[in-house]
């Protein structure tokens, strides 16, 4: 066997494999040895003819498809370990020429794992934010948990109000007619929470509990149900009755309530240590993503498409699944967005193309700098991953154990890309300034 090998764009290479007509004379009395049990000859028990009457019978070449079969993944394989060729997806297979008399010649395109051209990775110029956590920021946190202890109660007053939760029946008309999903009873809607179509929220403001009242309506061009999009409608809408949130006060007790904590002081500091640690994450993880940016401005590679698209539909799946959990199936997230898994998977690309790109370049900088890991420091990691878990029985901690045992190559891994991403942070020249005052707010 002779194996040649072409590289081609994008990260793509040709073996060219040329076999002697003896190779493909073992596969074809190899495909007799496989078919001739089913073959009937006359003046011959089933499965007894010789291949000289088999061929005469059915032609010379009645075993060479079967031969090409078996030829075909023996003599990739074989060209794959004498070429140390890395594909990353099927192969594009030709037969170029094929003679029982002369040999044959298989051709087998593919995508290969590609070259990254390694550019400067020590020394890069960064910015890290400095976000600070104000009062306001602490008081925000607080009031998303009083606003999560709230209780719906009747309000004393029966006009509609932003921010009130009415419950409405409701009947949609397109044209004068009902249209299908466009009615509900006992319906609770926060008013001013845009949950509704644009616009009915608005005004239903000032309808008064126990009126009937009509509401136009134009549903956005972009409406998930096709039928219903650009349409004018008209509901027709009782106010049933109207509700408030009711407000726990924040002070010592309410801590109590909800946390661990005994006095409000005690929770703020927590809720700013919280609040900064997770501030330390978020622009710790921006500059390391941004030296990656740089670092792959600077190191030409050609990503096959092939790769791009398997991790693309991993994280379509990913995210799907995510979705799944908050109880919005696959069909549902189809038709709310109007879109096709193909379109979702295209979307899923560009950032695809991102994660390959900078573990291509962890990789590559990773073996250039020796960056090794212990089987000490793997076990250290389970032991970390196990502590999380609090107190665990013997046979549930070796239930988990095992687990973990068992991914032993991924976590020597996860280590090698911290260390990796750790020693280019700590070879950049950051310099820090204050975040912008509309983030710190946020924060």
């Amino acid at each position: 066997m002779q194996v040649k090998v072409e590289k081609l764009e994008k990260s793509r290479a040709k073996l060219t494999v040329d076999i002697e007509a003896d190779v493909l004379e073992k596969a074809m009395e190899e495909a007799y040895r496989k078919n001739v049990k089913k073959i009937n000859i006359p003046g011959f028990r089933k499965g007894k003819a010789p291949r000289k009457i088999i061929e005469l019978n059915y032609g010379p070449n009645v075993f060479l498809e079967d031969a090409v079969d078996i030829l075909l993944l023996r003599l990739y394989q074989d060209a794959l370990a004498e070429t140390e060729i890395q594909p990353v997806a099927q192969p594009d297979v030709d037969v170029e020429q094929i003679d029982p008399a002369e040999g044959a010649t298989f051709t087998y395109t593919v995508d290969v794992y590609p070259q990254l051209e390694l550019g400067q990775y020590k020394g890069l110029q960064v910015e890290r934010e400095i976000v600070k956590i104000t009062d306001e920021s602490v008081d925000d946190v607080l009031r998303q948990e009083q606003d999560r202890n709230s209780q719906l109660v009747v309000a004393d007053r029966t006009t509609v109000q932003e921010g009130d939760f009415a419950v409405i029946d409701f009947v949609g008309y397109v044209d004068g007619k009902p249209f299908s999903g466009g009615a509900g009873e006992n319906h609770t809607l926060e008013v001013g929470a845009g949950t509704f179509i644009p616009g009915f929220e608005e005004q239903l403001v000032g309808f008064e509990v126990g009126v009937t009242g009509d509401i136009q309506v134009t549903f956005p061009e972009e409406y998930h149900a096709e039928q219903l999009a650009g349409q004018e409608a008209t509901f027709t809408v009782t106010v049933k009755e109207l509700k408030e949130k009711s407000l726990p006060e924040i002070d010592d007790e309410f801590v109590k309530d909800i946390s661990e904590y005994e006095t409000l002081d005690e929770l703020k500091a927590v809720i700013r240590k919280n609040l900064e640690d997770e501030a330390t994450r978020r622009t710790t993880a921006k500059v390391e993503n941004r030296l990656l940016e740089l670092i792959a401005e600077d190191s030409p590679c050609e990503i096959p498409q092939s790769m791009i698209d398997h991790q693309a539909e991993h994280i379509m799946e990913d995210y799907l699944a995510s979705m799944a959990r908050r109880g919005v199936s696959e069909e549902m997230y189809l038709e709310m967005t109007g879109q096709s898994r193909e379109e979702i998977r295209a979307s899923f690309e560009p950032v695809a193309k991102t994660w390959i790109m900078h573990d291509l370049i962890l990789e590559a900088i990773r073996e250039q700098e020796g960056i090794t890991v212990s089987g000490e420091e793997v076990n250290e990691k389970i032991q970390e991953y196990l502590s999380h878990g609090g107190e665990l029985t013997p046979e549930v901690e070796g239930r988990m154990r095992e687990y973990w045992e068992s991914q032993r190559e991924a976590i020597e891994h996860t280590i090698g890309r911290t260390k990796t991403i750790q020693l280019i942070v700590d070879h950049a020249e950051i310099t820090e300034v204050d975040a912008p005052s509309e983030a710190a707010e946020q924060e």
